[in-house]
């Protein structure tokens, strides 16, 4: 159960549907009766009534900063006209992602038994909420106010994310976004991201606990392990640029030609992310040529075969090898 980490569908889905041009990200929304019915009263909110009118940017920051519900909601009936056919274009979305584990029963993530998603659709779901700027603009604010609206004074809304809050004890400077998500029989999920160095990292975290230590401190191990994982991946792996373009590949028997070989490189430069402490004479590198030998005259850039880079039996990368030079005939 994802909780209100289902609310990364929600603001993916707003988000194209402003690509579109049929939303803006300054247009005024009213919240209505029907969008804001059935809502449960425990759930997250921003306290958004019914006749409340805010823009579509601060109603993102809603459900994204503080994880308000009654903001899926009325974005969802504002796209799709109710809340049900916006579901229907949830779950759709994630079978155009790729998603095979997962179901949407409402926009914002309360509990359904039929409502339920898996760390890796939720990475894939993620991953392309992350192609439009606005959304980590939106979900990396630690703090947002909402201007007075007509029914409301002034809001200061405070990220529920507190591993991107400075202050906190979970605080991580390389963390941003995304969001968080809880409720008891989801327990406590989070998804964010990591840039250090040269590396981006992404992290899921679902059914996490939280506990009171000896000491009477209560800890949430959304935070904890989030926080373990990232600190273990940028201490124990690394980018290495394992092929540059101008590199020699390999060669390549030629016939029909006064030249009997050509040189190859490959067509793009490869760079893996490894652990730390492998080196480089560990990777086997195996050369395909498409034939063998090859027929003059051959173009520079010709693809002429392929050489496929393995660790310990596990393929880590496939490259065309092309022709260094001309061969003529």
């Amino acid at each position: 159960y994802p909780a209100s980490l289902t609310k990364i569908m929600t603001c993916l889905l707003t988000l194209e549907a402003i690509d579109k041009g049929k939303l803006d990200m300054n247009q005024a929304v009213t919240a209505t009766a029907s969008a804001l019915e059935g809502l449960p009263s425990d759930g997250s909110t921003a306290g958004i009534q019914a006749g409340e009118v805010m823009t579509v940017e601060h109603l993102l920051y809603c459900m994204m900063v503080v994880s308000a519900n009654e903001a899926g909601a009325i974005l969802a009936e504002k796209i799709s006209g109710t809340v049900e056919s916006f579901v229907d274009r949830m779950n759709a979305k994630a079978r155009e992602l790729g998603c095979e584990n997962t179901h949407f029963m409402n926009p914002h993530g309360y509990h359904d038994s039929q409502h339920y998603t898996s760390a890796w659709d939720l990475y894939l779901i993620t991953k392309a909420a992350l192609e439009h700027p606005m959304f980590m603009t939106v979900c990396d604010a630690s703090s947002h106010i909402v201007p007075a609206t007509n029914l409301s004074p002034e809001r200061q809304l405070n990220n529920t994310n507190f591993l991107i809050r400075s202050g906190r004890e979970y605080y991580n400077p390389d963390v941003h976004g995304v969001k968080t998500g809880s409720h008891s029989q989801a327990g406590n999920c989070l998804v964010s991201t990591a840039q250090h160095a040269s590396m981006d990292l992404l992290c899921v975290i679902l059914g996490a606990d939280r506990i009171q230590d000896e000491k009477g401190i209560w800890w949430t191990y959304s935070f904890v392990y989030t926080d373990k994982l990232y600190n273990w991946a940028f201490d124990n792996f690394s980018y290495q640029v394992i092929l540059k373009e101008d590199d020699v590949a390999g060669e390549a028997p030629v016939s029909l030609s006064s030249t009997d070989h050509v040189t190859l490189r490959p067509e793009r430069a490869v760079e893996l992310l490894l652990p730390k402490g492998v080196e480089l004479e560990e990777l086997e590198k195996t050369l395909t040529l498409k034939s063998d030998p090859a027929e003059a005259p051959i173009a520079e850039g010709d693809v002429l075969g392929t050489m496929t880079i393995t660790l310990d039996g596990e393929e880590l990368a496939e490259v065309d090898l092309l022709a260094f030079t001309s061969v003529e005939a």
